[in-house]
C-alpha cells in the first residue's frame, strides 16, 4: 500500500486522538459522576475501546512508516497511548474487582465493534540480533545432522539388497494396485479401503515415503469419489430420460431457429463477460503498479510472513542507510569548514560568562564536569546565575555559623529529628487517607448515603497530549506542504540543524580543556587580589548531586562453548523451533453478554477474545524484565499456542522443559545441574527468551499418583523451579511460563508463590465450537455446506479445542469420504463418532473455576466483590421498602 494512504491515515488518527483526549480530560475535570457501578464501568470501557482502536491504527502507521525522521515522534505517541490503555485497564479492574474486562456495552455507545477493540500487535517489537540468529540456526542445523546420523546408525533396514531399488519396486506395485482398484470401483460396487495395506510399507520405510503414500491414498479417495458421483448422477439422469420417453412426456427438441438464436445470445453474454473481466484485470494491474492495491489475494503463508511489512522494512532500512551516509558526509564537511569559528565562539561565550561573574560577585563559578554536562551546560544556561549563587552562599555561611560550635553527633541528631518530623507528617497523611477510604467504604454500604462513582483522574493523559503537541510543533508545517519527503525518505534541512548542534557540542568538549586552564589562572589571580585587599575569598560550596541511573548495556558474546550448549539443547529438544503464530491464531469470540451478566451480579466467564487482551499485556511486558506466568486449563485448550505467540511476537528463543522427557537414568543431580545451567546460560545470552515448563502441577503434588512414583519429582522441582529462577535477574528479558492441567491436585500456595501471574484459559463454549465446525466445513469440500453445525456445536460444548480439531480431521477417512459422497452426512454421524471415541470426554470446567476463585488472588477479589454487591443490593431493597412504608404513613397522616 502506498505511503499516501498511511500519511492521511496518520493525520486522521491525530485528529481522533485530540478529540478523544479532550473528552477524557472533560470527564476528569468535571469529575463525571455515575450512580451505579455498571454505568461507571461502561463509561470507562468505552474510552478504553476508543484508545485501543486508535492504538491499532497508530501502530499500523508506525509499522508502515517510510519517513525516517518521524519514527521517534510517532513512537512517543504510540507509547503514550499504551500507557493510557494500561492505566484504564487497571482502573477498570479496581472498579469491577475482576481481572478480565468486557467492553461490549461501552463500545456500542461509541459506535465501535469488538473487532475494533482487538489488539493487533505489541508496541515495541524486539528484533533478534544477527549474531544470536546465526548461532541458533547453526545449532539447529548441527542438531539435525546429528539426529540423522544417529537414526542412520540405529535404523533396521527390512529390505535386503539395494534398498533404493527395492523401494522403487514397492512404489510401482502400489501404483499398479491403485489403478486396479480404480477399475474395480467403476465396474463394481465401492469397496472399503484397507488402510492397513496402505500403511504397511509406510511404517517400515522412511517418513518421506510415508507422506507420499498418504498423498497417494488421498488422491485415490478423491478419484473414487469423483467417479462414483459421476456414475450415480449419469444413471439417475438416464433413468429419468428413459422414463419420460416411455410415458411420452419428454419435451420435443427445440426448432433450429430457436437453437441458433439461443446460441447467439449465449455468445453475446459470454463475450461481454470476458470483456469486463479483461478490463477489470487491466485496472487491477494498473492499481498494483501505482501501489494502491494487490491484484491477487495473498496466500496464508504470505499473509503470515507479512510480505508488505518486509518490503516496508527493506525500504525503511535503505532510507536509513542513505540518511546515515548523508549525515556523516555533511558532518565531515561542516567540521572541516567551521571548526575554528565554532571553537572561538564557544571560548568567547565562556569568557563573557567569567566576566559577568566577576563583575557581579567577584568570584568564578566552576565549569561543570564532563559527566554533568561540561561547558555545554553554560551555553544551555543550566548553571545557577550569580544572583542565585549569592543567595545560596549567604544561606550557606549562615548555616555554617550556626553549626560552628556543634559536634558531629549533635548534627546527626538534628538530621534525625528533621527526618522524624517528615515521617510523622507522612504518617498523618496516610492516616487521613485510610480514614477517608474507610469512610467511603462505609458510605458505599449505606444506600441512603452512597456517594456513587467518579471518573478516576489520570497521570497518563498529559504525556499523551504533550506527545501529540510535540509532533504537531515539529511536523505540522511540513505535513501541510504535503511534498514527497514528508511521506518517504528524509528531509535534509532537519538533519542539517541537528548535525550542526551535535558538532558544536562535540567541539565544546575540546574547548573545555583550554577554558579550565584559563579558569585556574583566573582563580589564582583572584586569590592574589583578595590577599592584596586583605579579604577572605568566597569558598566553594559542596553540593550533593543526584546519581544518574546507568543503563545496563548487555554485551552479546557467542563463543564456542555457547554454540556447543545450544547444539546439545537442540539435540535433546529443549531448544525448540516454533511455528509462526500471532494473536489471531488463538481463535474465538468475545463474551458479548459478559458486562450485562456482571450487572446482574452473576459471575461472567471470559472467552478467547478477553484472554487475548490479557495475553497482549503479558507479551508487551516480556521485554521489560523477568516474568513468571502460570497458564491453567485443560489439555488441548491452546496453552502451547499462547506460548508460541509470545515467542513469535517478541522474536524470542523458545526453550521447553518437560519432566516426562527426562528419563530415569538422567534424574541425577549432576545431569540436572548441567541441563539447568545450560538453559540459563543460553537464555541469558539469547535474550529475549521464553522458557516453557510443562505440567508444573506435578512438582507440587499433594499425593503422588502410583503411575508417577518412579519419577523423582522433588529433585526435578529443585532444579527446574527453585534453582532455575535464581539464575535470572529482574532486568533479564526472560519469561518463564508454566502450564498446568490439574491444579487442584497440587499444593496451590507453593505453586502460586513461584508463579504469581495466573491466566485461566476459557472453556470451549458454543461460539468456539461453532467456529471450529465452520472452518472444518469450509476447508473440506466433501463435507456438505448445509450440515447443521448449530445443533452439533451445542452438543459438543465442553470438549477441548485441540481434541475437536484433531478428531474432525481424523473423521474424514477415505472410506468415510466415499460414503459422504454417496449418502451425504448428518450431524448425528459426527456426534456418534466423537461419543464412541473413548480417548477423551467432556471437560468438567467447573473444577477450574472453583480452584481459580478459591486459590488465586484475582479469583478471591472477584468472589468477595460479588458477595459485597449482592449484600448491598439486598440492603437497597430493604431501604426502598422502608422508604415506601414511611411515605404511606405520611400520606395516611395527611388524610
Amino acid at each position: 500500500m502506498s505511503s499516501d494512504y498511511y500519511f492521511t491515515k496518520w493525520k486522521n488518527i491525530l485528529a481522533s486522538l485530540e478529540s478523544l483526549t479532550q473528552l477524557d480530560l472533560e470527564y476528569q475535570e468535571t469529575k463525571t459522576h455515575d450512580q451505579h457501578r455498571c454505568q461507571a464501568s461502561h463509561r470507562l470501557s468505552g474510552i478504553l475501546g476508543r484508545y485501543i482502536a486508535c492504538y491499532n491504527d497508530a501502530s499500523d502507521c508506525l509499522t508502515h512508516n517510510l519517513q525516517v525522521q518521524k519514527t521517534a515522534y510517532m513512537d512517543d505517541v504510540v507509547k503514550s497511548i499504551v500507557g493510557r490503555i494500561l492505566e484504564l485497564k487497571n482502573q477498570l479492574r479496581k472498579l469491577e474487582g475482576a481481572y478480565y474486562q468486557f467492553l461490549n456495552s461501552g463500545l456500542i455507545e461509541h459506535k465501535l465493534t469488538p473487532i475494533d477493540a482487538e489488539f493487533s500487535d505489541i508496541p515495541t517489537k524486539y528484533e533478534r540480533s544477527e549474531t544470536i540468529n546465526e548461532a541458533v540456526i547453526k545449532a539447529f542445523e548441527k542438531a539435525m545432522k546429528l539426529k540423522i546420523n544417529n537414526e542412520g546408525k540405529t535404523k533396521d533396514i527390512f529390505i535386503k539388497g539395494d534398498p533404493i531399488k527395492e523401494l522403487d519396486v514397492l512404489e510401482n506395485l502400489e501404483e499398479e494396485k491403485w489403478w486396479e482398484d480404480t477399475v474395480k470401483m467403476v465396474n463394481k460396487k465401492p469397496e472399503r479401503l484397507d488402510m492397513a495395506k496402505i500403511y504397511e510399507v509406510k511404517q517400515k520405510i522412511s517418513e518421506e515415503t510415508l507422506k507420499s503414500k498418504q498423498k497417494i491414498a488421498m488422491i485415490q479417495a478423491h478419484e473414487k469419489t469423483r467417479q462414483v458421483t459421476q456414475m450415480v448422477i449419469s444413471q439417475i439422469q438416464t433413468r429419468e430420460r428413459w422414463k419420460k420417453e416411455l410415458q411420452g412426456t419428454l419435451n420435443p427438441p427445440a426448432r433450429t431457429e430457436m437453437r441458433e438464436r439461443g446460441a447467439k445470445l449465449i455468445q453475446k453474454v459470454i463475450r461481454f463477460y470476458f470483456e469486463l473481466k479483461r478490463k477489470k484485470f487491466k485496472d487491477c494491474k494498473r492499481d498494483e503498479l501505482l501501489q494502491l492495491r494487490l491484484c491477487n489475494r495473498p496466500s496464508r503463508y504470505e499473509t503470515l510472513k507479512g510480505t508488505e511489512v518486509t518490503t516496508t522494512k527493506c525500504k525503511y532500512k535503505m532510507y536509513g542507510s542513505q540518511r546515515k551516509l548523508y549525515c556523516e558526509e555533511f558532518k565531515k564537511n561542516y567540521i572541516k569548514k567551521y571548526h575554528e569559528d565554532i571553537a572561538e565562539n564557544a571560548r568567547d561565550h565562556i569568557r563573557n560568562w567569567f566576566q559577568i561573574w566577576y563583575n557581579e560577585v567577584k568570584f568564578f563559578y566552576d565549569i561543570p564536569k564532563e559527566n554533568t554536562g561540561g561547558s555545554t551546560s553554560i551555553i544551555k544556561e543550566e548553571v545557577p546565575s550569580p544572583a542565585e549563587w549569592k543567595e545560596k552562599y549567604e544561606a550557606y555561611l549562615k548555616n555554617k555559623k550556626e553549626n560552628k560550635n556543634k559536634t558531629a553527633e549533635q548534627l546527626k541528631f538534628e538530621k534525625r529529628v528533621v527526618e522524624e518530623e517528615k515521617n510523622i507528617l507522612r504518617r498523618e497523611e496516610l492516616k487521613k487517607r485510610k480514614m477517608e477510604a474507610e469512610l467511603i467504604k462505609k458510605m458505599m454500604k449505606n444506600p441512603a448515603h452512597h456517594p456513587g462513582y467518579q471518573y478516576p483522574p489520570s497521570k497518563k493523559t498529559e504525556p499523551l497530549i504533550q506527545a501529540i503537541k510535540k509532533y504537531n510543533q515539529e511536523w505540522n508545517a511540513v505535513d501541510n506542504e504535503g511534498h514527497f519527503h514528508a511521506k518517504e525518505n528524509f528531509i535534509k534541512s532537519i538533519d542539517d540543524e541537528h548535525i550542526c548542534m551535535e558538532v558544536k557540542l562535540e567541539i565544546n568538549k575540546f574547548v573545555d580543556v583550554d577554558m579550565r586552564e584559563e579558569l585556574k589562572r583566573l582563580k589564582h589571580a583572584l586569590k592574589e587580589d583578595y590577599k592584596r585587599i586583605e579579604k577572605e575569598m568566597p569558598e566553594p560550596m559542596t553540593e550533593k548531586k543526584k546519581r544518574k541511573k546507568r543503563k545496563r548495556i548487555r554485551k552479546i558474546k557467542i563463543n564456542d562453548d555457547l554454540d556447543d550448549k545450544l547444539t546439545d539443547l537442540a539435540v535433546i529438544d529443549v531448544l525448540k523451533e516454533y511455528p509462526r503464530k500471532d494473536f489471531t491464531d488463538f481463535s474465538g469470540d468475545t463474551n458479548f453478554a459478559g458486562d450485562d451478566i456482571r450487572c446482574l451480579l452473576r459471575r461472567a466467564q471470559h472467552f478467547a477474545a478477553e484472554t487475548r487482551s490479557v495475553w497482549w499485556e503479558r507479551c508487551r511486558a516480556m521485554v521489560h524484565g523477568f516474568r513468571r506466568i502460570l497458564l491453567v486449563g485443560p489439555r488441548g485448550c491452546g496453552k502451547s499456542s499462547l506460548v508460541h505467540t509470545m515467542a513469535y511476537v517478541n522474536d524470542a528463543i523458545l526453550y521447553e522443559l518437560d519432566p516426562q522427557q527426562v528419563s530415569e537414568e538422567d534424574q541425577t543431580t549432576e545431569h540436572l545441574q548441567q541441563l539447568v545451567g545450560a538453559v540459563a546460560t543460553c537464555a541469558k545470552a539469547t535474550q529475549p527468551s521464553v522458557i516453557h515448563i510443562k505440567d508444573i502441577h506435578k512438582f507440587y503434588y499433594t499425593k503422588i499418583p502410583p503411575d508417577e512414583k518412579h519419577v523423582n519429582l522433588e529433585l526435578l522441582r529443585t532444579f527446574f523451579v527453585r534453582k532455575l529462577f535464581k539464575k535470572f535477574h529482574r532486568h533479564d528479558n526472560v519469561s518463564i511460563i508454566g502450564t498446568c492441567t490439574d491444579p487442584w491436585l497440587a499444593r496451590s500456595k507453593l505453586m502460586l508463590k513461584k508463579f504469581p501471574a495466573v491466566c485461566l484459559l476459557p472453556d470451549t463454549s458454543y461460539s468456539a465450537v461453532h467456529l471450529i465446525l465452520s472452518k472444518w466445513v469450509l476447508n473440506n469440500r466433501i463435507v456438505p455446506a448445509d450440515l447443521d453445525i448449530h445443533s452439533l456445536a451445542h452438543v459438543l460444548q465442553g470438549y477441548s479445542y485441540g481434541y475437536l480439531v484433531k478428531t474432525l480431521d481424523d473423521f474424514l477417512t477415505a472410506d468415510r469420504i466415499v460414503r459422504i459422497a454417496a449418502h451425504g452426512l448428518t450431524p448425528q454421524t459426527v456426534y456418534e463418532y466423537i461419543i464412541e471415541d473413548s480417548r477423551e470426554t467432556k471437560v468438567d470446567y467447573q473444577k477450574y473455576i472453583k480452584w481459580y476463585t478459591e486459590k488465586t488472588r484475582w479469583g478471591k477479589i472477584e468472589s468477595q466483590q460479588l458477595q459485597e454487591d449482592q449484600e448491598f443490593r439486598a440492603l437497597v431493597e430493604q431501604w426502598k421498602q422502608k422508604m415506601q412504608k414511611k411515605k404511606k404513613l405520611a400520606e395516611n397522616k395527611i388524610l
